[in-house]
């Protein structure tokens, strides 16, 4: 009489799957918040450069100018007078400024929040600077797409709360910062300052 084969796992298999599983997921899930924090980083910067680009083709089609305003206010059309700026504001809002009033017409906002994957964006950290003594979290874009300052502008994006960042030569913490530069002459970038090599596009 044949007897009938069985398939399946016994139960010593099984914990050895098990086992291979939980080892695997050790090891990946650090790697994966690693990028999911560098994820943060790369969005943030791209939203800067998104809004930079918009205030200065805004500045350009209306032949006038157009603001870009770094705040930590909530990016809301009826607040667009009453922004207070700040470098190390998250959110931004573009603006343009009408001499003959002395108000502004609201073009767009953005939270910082947004895309981050977080219900606020307090991991990411936006400072921005610039040489120039006027400086004070607002860039403004003149009708030839132009600078209204004669020295160029940096935003720094880095994620304080998930690591130090990745310093020259790959040496220092696991988070790759991004900075995205503005020239005089209005062109908006993204370089990495852990970058050196001088011929390397990324490098700042």
């Amino acid at each position: 009489m044949l007897r009938r084969l069985q398939s399946g796992f016994s139960l010593v298999e099984l914990l050895i799957g098990i086992a291979i599983l939980a080892l695997l997921m050790a090891l990946g899930v650090p790697e994966y918040a690693t990028f999911l924090n560098n994820s943060r980083v790369r969005t943030t910067a791209d939203n800067l450069v998104s809004g930079l680009n918009l205030a200065r083709a805004e500045a350009v089609k209306r032949n006038a100018r157009v603001q870009f305003v770094q705040t930590d206010e909530e990016p809301l059309e009826n607040l667009v007078d009453a922004l207070p700026q700040s470098t190390t504001g998250i959110n931004w809002v573009v603006r343009e400024f009408v001499p003959a009033t002395g108000l502004n017409n609201f073009i767009e906002g953005k939270a910082g929040a947004e895309g981050s994957g977080r219900a606020d964006a307090t991991s990411v950290v936006v400072t921005s600077s610039s040489t120039e003594a006027s400086y004070d979290g607002i860039l403004t874009f003149t009708g030839f797409g132009a600078l209204t300052i004669a020295r160029s502008v940096q935003f720094q994006v880095t994620n304080p709360t998930a690591g130090a960042c990745v310093a020259a030569g790959g040496t220092g913490g696991p988070i790759r910062c991004l900075n995205v530069v503005v020239s005089p002459g209005g062109q908006v970038r993204i370089c990495d300052p852990s970058v050196t090599a001088a011929k390397d596009t990324r490098a700042c």
